[in-house]
């Protein structure tokens, strides 16, 4: 009687499991699929998977023509290659201060000894509860205004200072791991806080240190509020997901170019499928560990 009860939520479960995959994948298969129809197939009411008119031009046009409008507009042309460098320069430099900033404040929260530690951690901790989305957005692009840093730069900057309270959980949870008598034997040695921080802490953190910096990577190639906030006005600092969304105005047809739209959107999702394919196995023993461990 187990064993049939077992097997029928066994099978519910694998149910429920191929309906997910489904609801996820149906959205990424059409867009792959409307990318290479004409937009007429798509506004026709184009539903199926198969494309009809099967056409690269898409590609084509919306490599070479970006949201700009090209020079058919008057305008300084801004092409897809443009926004490729803007979404690597911005992921590149919240990757790096992420990294870093993550690893020195999991480092001093967990190995410090100054008043107020528990309590500054629990506050920052708590901030993983708190969606404030949008509602922060106007102080801080104040802000930066004041300081000048409302552009590519200051976004990558406001991304690595509002990172997520769920990077320090856990790289706090993968550095418990590690032996305080390994800092014992440094101080030992003659190495100070930092240089044990540098020397010891940060090599022994590369596992957790790498899905953190997967994390972070997809966040700030995938964002669209913050950049296209701090780039507002600029087409030639656009990051690619700011690109596609504006692409889709120009064209010179009444008609929303929805054909370059999706062209647009699979430039940007293949980078980061392709990131997330070669580094999965560093992602998931980075969570594991930092999560079970700590």
């Amino acid at each position: 009687m187990a064993t049939t009860s077992n097997l029928f939520w066994k099978i519910v479960l694998y149910l429920f499991l191929l309906i997910m995959v489904f609801i996820t994948l149906v959205p990424i298969v059409y867009t792959v699929s409307a990318s290479f129809k004409p937009n007429t197939e798509i506004l026709s009411g184009g539903a199926h998977i198969i494309p009809k008119n099967f056409t690269v031009d898409n590609y084509i046009i919306a490599w070479t023509m970006g949201s700009s409008g090209g020079s058919a507009v008057g305008r300084k042309v801004v092409t897809f290659a443009d926004y490729t460098v803007n979404s690597i320069i911005l992921a590149s430099i919240t990757v790096v201060g992420t990294v870093i900033f993550t690893s020195m404040s999991a480092y001093c929260f967990q190995r410090g000894d100054f008043p107020g530690r528990k309590l500054l951690y629990n506050i920052f901790l708590a901030t993983m509860f708190i969606a404030a989305g949008s509602i922060t957005i106007f102080p801080v692009v104040k802000l930066a205004s004041i300081f000048g840093m409302n552009n590519l730069y200051g976004a990558s900057i406001v991304q690595i200072f509002t990172t997520s309270a769920a990077n320090l959980f856990l790289t706090m949870g993968y550095m418990r791991t590690i032996d305080k008598e390994i800092d014992n034997a440094a101080k030992i040695d003659g190495c100070s806080f930092f240089r044990t921080y540098y020397n010891i802490i940060l090599p022994l953190c590369k596992p957790i240190l790498a899905t953190i910096a997967l994390m972070s990577f997809r966040h700030a190639w995938n964002d669209y509020l913050l950049p296209m906030v701090f780039t507002l006005g600029k087409p030639a600092q656009y990051p690619l997901v700011v690109g596609v969304v504006a692409l889709k105005s120009f064209g010179g047809e009444g008609a929303a170019q929805y054909n370059l739209l999706m062209a647009g959107t699979m430039f940007s999702l293949v980078p980061i499928v392709v990131i997330y394919l070669a580094l999965n196995r560093y992602f998931i023993a980075g969570i594991t560990q930092g999560a079970v461990k700590g």
